[in-house]
C-alpha cells in the first residue's frame, strides 16, 4: 500500500464511530451528572421528577442563605427560583416567578411586615418560618399561624428536616416543630388564653423584655449591658429585634409604648 492509499484508508477509519460504554457522552464523560448528595440527606431518586418544587428564600444573612440554597438544590425535585433579604422583596419576587414555598427567617417578620406574610399565604403560597432558639414568644407564634403559615421549624434544623418540611408544604401539608406545637398548646391552655388586654411586652422574649423595660426606664445601652451582664452588641441586637417586632423605629417610641402598656393583673 503506497502513501496515498494509506492516507485514504486512515481517513475512512476516522469516519467509523467508536463504540462507547452505555451512559458515556461523546468525550468519554457521563451524559447525565447526578446531583451531589450532601451528608445527612437521603440519596436522591434515580429518575428525575416531572416537576420541581419552586422555593423562594428570604434570609438576611448570606451564609445561611447560601447554605439553604445548597441543601435544597441538592434535591432532584427542588429548585430555588429567587432570593431576597427582606419580606417586601419576597412579595415582589413572588409576583415575578412561580413560587410554591417561601422560606423566611422569623426575625424578618414583625408587626409591620406581618400583613405581607398574610398576603403571601392568601395567594396560596406556602410559607416556612425558621426561628432561632428563643426568637419568638408564644403569642407571636400564634400570630404567624393565624396569618396562614403552615410551616414553623428551628432555623438550625437538620438538613433532612428542612427538606422534608419544604416537601410537605408543597403538598399542602403542615410542617410544625414539636417545640412549636408545645408552645401553641401552652398558649391556648395557659394564662395567655384568658381574656384581658394584650401587652406589648408579651410579644417579646424574656431577654428582649428585660432590655425593653430598661430602655423605658431611660437607661443607655451601656448601662443596660452592665445591669444585665450582657455585651453591648447583644443589647443592641435585642433592642433591634424588639423594635422590629413591635413596629417602632426609635428607642423613644419603644419607651412610650412600654410605658403605656396595661399593668398585668
Amino acid at each position: 500500500m503506497n502513501q496515498d492509499e494509506r492516507r485514504t484508508h486512515d481517513s475512512m477509519r476516522a469516519l467509523i464511530p467508536v463504540p462507547r460504554p452505555p451512559g458515556m457522552g461523546a468525550v468519554g464523560v457521563p451524559s447525565t451528572v447526578p446531583r451531589k448528595v450532601l451528608p445527612g440527606l437521603r440519596p436522591a431518586a434515580a429518575r428525575p421528577p416531572t416537576s420541581l418544587v419552586s422555593v423562594l428564600l428570604c434570609e438576611d444573612q448570606e451564609v445561611f442563605r447560601v447554605g439553604l440554597r445548597v441543601v435544597l438544590e441538592a434535591q432532584p425535585d427542588m429548585a430555588v427560583v429567587a432570593e431576597t433579604n427582606h419580606l417586601p422583596g419576597a412579595v415582589r419576587a413572588a409576583d415575578g416567578v412561580d413560587t410554591q414555598v417561601v422560606v423566611v427567617r422569623q426575625s424578618l417578620v414583625g408587626s409591620t411586615t406581618l400583613p405581607l406574610l398574610r398576603d403571601l399565604c392568601r395567594r396560596g403560597t406556602a410559607v416556612l418560618v425558621l426561628a432561632e432558639p428563643g426568637d419568638g414568644s408564644e403569642s407571636e407564634l400564634v400570630e404567624v399561624l393565624q396569618a396562614g403559615v403552615r410551616g414553623y421549624l428551628p432555623r438550625r434544623s437538620a438538613a433532612q428536616r428542612l427538606v422534608d418540611g419544604v416537601r410537605a408544604l408543597s403538598k399542602n401539608e403542615a410542617a410544625l416543630d414539636s417545640t412549636a406545637t408545645s408552645h401553641l398548646v401552652h398558649y391556648l391552655t395557659g394564662p395567655a388564653a384568658r381574656p384581658g388586654p394584650v401587652r406589648a411586652l408579651d410579644r417579646l422574649t424574656d431577654r428582649q423584655r428585660d432590655v425593653a423595660e430598661l430602655v423605658a426606664e431611660g437607661l443607655s445601652n451601656e448601662e443596660i449591658a452592665q445591669r444585665l451582664f450582657l455585651s453591648l452588641a447583644t443589647v443592641k441586637s435585642h433592642l433591634t429585634a424588639s423594635m422590629r417586632r413591635l413596629g417602632v423605629r426609635t428607642r423613644t417610641q419603644l419607651a412610650i409604648l412600654i410605658n403605656r402598656d396595661p399593668t398585668p393583673a
